[in-house]
């Protein structure tokens, strides 16, 4: 069994969307996780919450992560997003924040180390931490890539990659790979992955993009009913990090992070998943995954 520390802020996430509203657990630590969790390792989750957040830690306990390592602190808010979902995107307003993570907090042997910051909750020597502790670091910079206008309303801006060296896997959206400059998911996961030394998970809205240890794969994404998006690319990540250090068969993760994809999309708010049946249509999307 695989032991992964999954780090950023545990949030409570205020969803809009066309299916209705609904409010939820969220953040990497709670989709990453369940994602490790349902596929049979232990997910140790990393975080800080108020006072307020009891109620998210046991939530995460339903769902197979570990919270005995999330720091409940008195007299500080819980991170707090509202989620505006329509046909066309999303918009995300940062609606309260807790106390960053500190370092010391990922001095931890473990496997792996998943850090997704949301909030600018992880800094450099948070990196370096997991980077002398862990197996293997996967980051997903969406929360480093983060600004927000007076209403809090969350908009991308460039961050340098580069202070990333070292990690195994950068997993980035679509909209995060255009505003770093790149003309396509594609393209980022190519240059990146030849900058960084690395895997490159790029997902776009043809299919995901992987770049790493000298392959290059594509496979298209297949979802029947769209339910909740929310979390989708990092259940994505987390399972793509599982087939990765399971068998080292980038093809075989690839198509692991895309049927836990197509199953965390039909589910409203986070839920666990059948493992069994997200390995199963994993085997059955291997014929689609394809060389470029």
């Amino acid at each position: 069994m695989l032991d992964v520390v999954i780090a950023g802020f545990i949030v409570v996430d205020e969803v809009v969307s066309p299916e209705g509203r609904w409010v939820s657990a969220g953040g990497v630590p709670t989709y990453a996780g369940l994602a490790v969790a349902s596929l049979g390792h232990r997910a140790l989750a990393v975080s800080n919450v108020g006072a307020d957040g009891g109620w998210l830690l046991e939530r995460l306990a339903a769902l197979g992560v570990d919270a005995s390592r999330v720091r409940v602190l008195a007299g500080r808010p819980t991170t707090r997003f509202r989620i505006e979902r329509t046909d066309g995107g999303r918009r995300m307003w940062v609606k309260a924040r807790c106390v960053e993570i500190a370092p010391e907090q990922l001095e931890l042997d473990a496997s792996a180390a998943y850090l997704g910051p949301v909030a600018w909750e992880i800094g450099e020597e948070c990196v370096s931490a997991a980077l002398r502790r862990a197996g293997a670091v996967a980051v997903d910079p969406q929360g480093l890539m983060r600004e927000v206008d007076q209403e809090g309303l969350v908009r991308l801006r460039p961050f340098p990659l580069e202070r990333l060296r070292g990690v195994r896997l950068l997993r980035l959206s679509e909209e995060e790979c255009g505003v770093l400059g790149f003309g396509s998911a594609r393209e980022a996961a190519l240059r990146l992955s030849e900058r960084l030394g690395c895997d490159v998970l790029a997902s776009s809205i043809e299919g995901v993009w992987v770049c790493g240890g000298g392959e290059r794969l594509w496979c298209r994404v297949r979802v029947g009913r769209v339910v909740d998006t929310v979390g989708a690319g990092d259940v994505s990540g987390g399972a793509y990090l599982v087939g990765l250090l399971e068998s080292g068969d980038r093809a075989y993760s690839l198509a692991l992070a895309l049927a836990a994809v197509s199953e965390r999309v039909r589910l409203r708010g986070p839920q666990r998943l059948d493992g069994g049946k997200v390995r199963r249509q994993a085997e059955e999307l291997l014929d689609a995954v394809e060389k470029w």
